[in-house]
Formats: structure tokens, sequence, C-alpha cells
């Protein structure tokens, strides 16, 4: 993908069911949210999608959450640093939750064997070599 940033690659998360969403764990302070009017259909506070898999479990804190049209993704930092994407597939609310990593300009990446999710908050892109798989803008996004 031609404007997404690159990184090295990405060491291989667990993959939990499906094939939509990611999410990330990191363990930094939060800022104040931007974003609209949360949707009722879906509750969130400060670590992701209530009561979805797209929620920052235990000590991990939320970098950054959001929603399309067809999915809910998180991405979580640990207290260790280290990021989680963390993804739900609206349709069938399979997860998928892989280990992520910062990719330039706000935004994350992770990789599940040759496809990577690209989160921004424009934007959840999926993508395999030079191929869009899937492509959505941001309903709601939150980041600190």
């Amino acid at each position: 993908m031609a404007d997404s940033p690159t990184s090295a690659p990405l060491s291989r998360g667990r993959r939990l069911a499906g094939a939509a969403g990611l999410v990330v764990t990191a363990g930094l302070a939060l800022a104040p949210w931007a974003t609209a009017d949360p949707s009722p259909e879906f509750p969130s506070d400060e670590r992701g999608f209530v009561g979805t898999a797209a929620y920052c479990q235990g000590a991990a804190e939320a970098e950054a959450f959001g929603r399309t049209k067809d999915a809910l993704v998180a991405i979580c930092s640990g207290p260790d640093g280290q990021l989680q994407y963390r993804g739900v597939r609206l349709e069938d609310d399979a997860a998928l939750m892989l280990d992520a990593a910062a990719a330039g300009a706000g935004g994350f990446s992770a990789e599940n064997e040759d496809v990577v999710y690209w989160v921004t908050a424009t934007e959840l892109v999926v993508t395999s070599g030079d191929t869009t798989l899937h492509r959505q803008p941001m309903i709601e996004y939150r980041a600190p």
C-alpha cells in the first residue's frame, strides 16, 4: 500500500478467531479523548468498547480505539509497552488479537501471516501485499 507507513516485520501475534480486526495495548498515560458522541449501540470507556474483544484487558490501557461500519478495533498497551491489536468483525463477532506497532502519523499496524491491518484516525485498511482487501472509514475514533 503506497500511502501506508512501512515498518520492520512485526512479531507474530495469536489469532483467536476470524480475520477482521486488530487491537493493540500499551501502558501509557492517556490524555483526554477527542471524538464525536459515542454510539449507545457500542458503549465505550477509556479502555475501548465495553463487553467486546475490542477492550483492553488487565493492566493494559487503550492507545486508540475506533469503529467502522463492519468492525470494532482497539490498540492496547501493556505495562511493558507492548502494543496489541484487538479487533471484532461485527457480522459474526469474530475476534482477532495480534501484536501491533506504531506506524507513523499516529497510526498503528498489525500483521497476521501476509495480511496487514492498518488503523488510523480516519480508516481501517486491511492489505495483503499490494492488494487492499478491506478499507472503511472510521465512524468513531478515540486517541489520547
